[in-house]
């Protein structure tokens, strides 16, 4: 079944972003990071980062001379603590002038600081807003936001973007889930946002709490990010009919440059770029890291440039987030190419000599047995960094409640199969009860270390 799709009764556009062609906006971004590299080169340690770079840029090949910012140049720009300057090396500005923090998640390690000045959070929350406003907040829109923390990139701000969006924020996340369940039924909220796990999680808890199914509370429309999955087919129409609800639209961003960047409008053929003016982004090689056209089926990982921060500026900053293009025109009237988020480069496995995605052998999977599983699953290793699998991949999942164990293992093992035909890796299916796989608010790995 294909996600059903409701044509919003006014579509609003913001056209700095969503209606200027593709070519003339990446072109205004290349005459503003020209103007950022001249920011950039009054302060010491970018000037040192920069010593390489053009004095300007015209075209997307002269951010090829360019330094790329890395996770990991982020942390230890902030590894060392220096008095009056919370955020490291990176800084910007004087510390009195910031008026909020954030953090990455801290998902892969430790997590990264940021600020925020007046008007990077006045201009932040525009971009964030203008990713609801595609993912379908307005006016009238009752939102639930279901993160627990508040100052990670889900938190504070994307409460901020979804009332800059027009929608009411009912902010019931960090609560017991019979708290949660209440707060979403009584005040009839209509927007549900949270990870495409936790969305499905959520509707059985909310069965549990309140006696009946989640089918008959208000929920219609659906906001899934944090973690890849909202955009395929079987994990979707999960979403939708585990609630009952008419839209599922998939939002991606990262809290090291904007924590919503892409949003899905109502024609459901992949997430719209929604963070231009202030952020560049790129698509490249993750291996030669040539530039890659923005074209359909293109893939290639996403680079980012945050051309307005005061705070703490990234520059060419590496995401993993390796992309495909769905399309470059939309029926709903955006300019922005459609694309869909396939995966991390840093997820990467081999089996003996064959790379793959922890997420294409879900894909494949729910494929062949969406019927029988809950949609959680998780690769099992032996320790933290292992890449490499010499035997089967185990892949844990979870079965229904109300799934024949005979036919379960016979789908499996045909599961199985088909990840050996279309991937070329082999894979050995554990399938456990539901609930055994943890299922957080935030983000869920498709990968944990056996025996923690």
């Amino acid at each position: 079944m294909t996600t059903p799709t409701v044509a919003p009764a006014e579509v609003l556009f913001d056209p700095a972003v969503d209606t200027l062609p593709w070519d003339r906006l990446q072109q205004a971004q290349l005459d503003a990071f020209t103007d950022l590299l001249a920011r950039l080169r009054t302060h010491d340690v970018w000037r040192a980062r920069l010593r390489d770079a053009p004095a300007s840029v015209s075209a997307l090949t002269d951010l090829s001379d360019v330094r790329m910012t890395t996770k990991e140049d982020l942390r230890a720009a902030q590894a060392e603590q220096r008095p009056g300057r919370p955020l490291g090396d990176f800084q910007l500005v004087e510390t009195d002038r910031l008026i909020q923090f954030t953090s990455s998640s801290g998902t892969t390690g430790t997590p990264v600081f940021f600020g925020l000045t007046p008007n990077d959070l006045e201009r932040w929350t525009s971009r964030i807003a203008n990713a609801y406003r595609t993912a379908g907040v307005a006016a009238g829109s009752r939102v639930a936001h279901t993160t627990g923390m508040a100052i990670v990139a889900g938190g504070m701000p994307y409460a901020d973007g979804i009332r800059g969006a027009g929608g009411a924020l009912a902010w019931i996340g960090g609560q017991t889930s019979s708290r949660m369940a209440l707060s979403l039924e009584r005040l009839q909220l209509n927007v549900l946002v949270g990870t495409a796990s936790f969305v499905t999680h959520f509707a059985r808890r909310c069965e549990d709490e309140l006696g009946r199914p989640a089918t008959e509370l208000s929920v219609r429309t659906i906001i899934a990010g944090g973690e890849p999955g909202a955009g395929v087919p079987h994990i979707r129409q999960g979403m939708l009919d585990a609630w009952g609800a008419t839209r599922v639209s998939e939002l991606m961003g990262l809290g090291d440059v904007l924590p919503a960047m892409w949003a899905e409008c109502h024609v459901g053929q992949g997430m719209h770029f929604t963070a231009a003016p202030d952020v560049l982004v790129e698509l490249v090689d993750p291996e030669t890291l040539v530039h890659v056209p923005w074209e359909p089926g293109a893939t290639g990982e996403a680079v980012y440039t945050t051309l307005s921060r005061e705070a703490s500026a990234v520059v060419r900053f590496r995401s993993r987030d390796q992309l495909t293009v769905t399309a470059v025109e939309c029926a709903c009237g955006r300019t922005s190419p459609t694309v869909r988020c396939v995966g991390r480069t840093d997820d990467m496995l081999i089996y003996k000599a064959m790379n793959v995605y922890p997420t294409a052998i879900r894909d494949v999977v729910l494929d062949v047995a969406s019927e029988h599983l809950s949609g959680a699953m998780r690769i099992r290793k032996e320790r933290a960094d292992q890449v490499r699998f010499d035997a089967p991949i185990p892949v844990q999942v979870e079965l229904r409640e109300d799934a024949d164990a005979v036919r379960a293992a016979e789908t499996l093992a045909a599961a199985e199969e088909a990840v050996r035909q279309l991937l070329r890796v082999r894979v050995a299916i554990e399938h456990v009860p539901i609930g055994v796989i943890p299922v957080g608010e935030y983000k869920n790995a498709l990968t944990y270390v056996d025996g923690e």
